[in-house]
């Protein structure tokens, strides 16, 4: 697979709906084990 850019991926994100980023993220999230929501404060 070829590699992209951080720009090119950025550009690739702007094309995308919400509902479809909304999937990258879980996709990636359970790809990854990580977790995009932010940190909470105590």
């Amino acid at each position: 697979m070829a590699k992209m850019s951080t720009e090119e991926m950025l550009d690739a994100f702007k094309e995308m709906s919400l509902l479809e980023l909304s999937e990258f993220v879980k996709a990636f999230e359970e790809t990854f084990d990580v977790t995009a929501a932010a940190p909470v404060a105590v």
